[in-house]
């Protein structure tokens, strides 16, 4: 992807950037395949402009920010096809799309502050995208709506806000756990925008935001090259709709995993 990006630091403390890139993205074999039919599907490769813009800053050694102004000009997206009259998972070429928002991320580590061996340390990152939506002529994708516009509509799957953060504790002994929360917010699951439900094979209306929590524990054995670690996902086993584009499907279940990675 051929781009053109600049920084400037006026001060140690902050530096400017700024990026213009040119995106080509042919689809993926998963992609040309029908799931129902087992037919192939005609796809063009997606093209866009990308342009970001923003800031990174350490105010303290233990103390950093960023935030990013992004914003992505597609000419022919591949976004998932509207099924609420069908079965089965499918894509299609979007056309024209936009995505515009911001990213902001901070990190904070107590270590450098109180000289320990030890760091109670948080990590936080923020996506707002207001918009990201059809642009120039589009019709809807859903059966018996191919007459219906959703320019200016919202792109399925694509929540306005999303959240990660995590406190954690490591220590120079090896010792690194956190735990983390994660935010996602509502989304449409086709290109009609519809909130209700309107069918009775759950492939339409709102999906609903949700917040799940995570845990991880490492331990780091130099010697051994090793690392332990177990993780907890959706610690508190919260029930959330994730896809609806074959129906209802509830998002992972909680799950314990652990484990032994070693470098070579």
């Amino acid at each position: 992807m051929p781009g053109i990006g600049v920084s400037y630091a006026p001060a140690a403390k902050l530096t400017l950037f700024a990026g213009l890139h040119r995106g080509f993205a042919p689809p993926r074999t998963e992609d040309l395949v029908n799931n129902t039919t087992g037919g192939t599907i005609d796809l063009d490769s997606e093209l866009s402009w990308n342009y970001e813009a923003g800031a990174r800053t350490t105010p303290h050694p233990a103390f950093r920010l960023e935030a990013t102004f992004f914003r992505m000009d597609y000419q022919n997206q591949i976004v998932p096809a509207s099924l609420a009259g069908g079965i089965g998972s499918t894509f299609t070429n979007g056309g024209q799309t936009l995505h515009q928002g911001i990213e902001l991320s901070a990190a904070l580590d107590t270590a450098t502050i109180l000289r320990r061996r030890y760091n109670f340390y948080l990590r936080g990152a923020y996506t707002f995208l207001p918009v990201a939506d059809f642009r120039g002529v589009r019709f809807s994708n859903v059966p018996g709506f191919s007459k219906t516009s959703v320019t200016g509509n919202r792109l399925p799957y694509a929540p306005k806000q999303l959240l990660t953060s995590r406190i954690g504790y490591a220590h120079s002994g090896g010792i690194d756990s956190f735990l983390e929360v994660v935010y996602v917010g509502s989304q449409f699951a086709e290109d009609l925008n519809r909130i209700d439900p309107i069918t009775a094979n759950g492939q339409t209306g709102l999906i609903p935001s949700y917040t799940i929590w995570n845990a991880t524990a490492n331990y780091k054995i130099e010697k051994l090259r090793s690392t332990l670690f177990i993780t907890a996902k959706n610690l508190f086993d919260r029930l959330y709709i994730a896809d609806r584009a074959r129906g209802i499907l509830p998002g992972p279940q909680r799950g314990l995993q652990a484990g032994l990675t070693v470098r070579f």
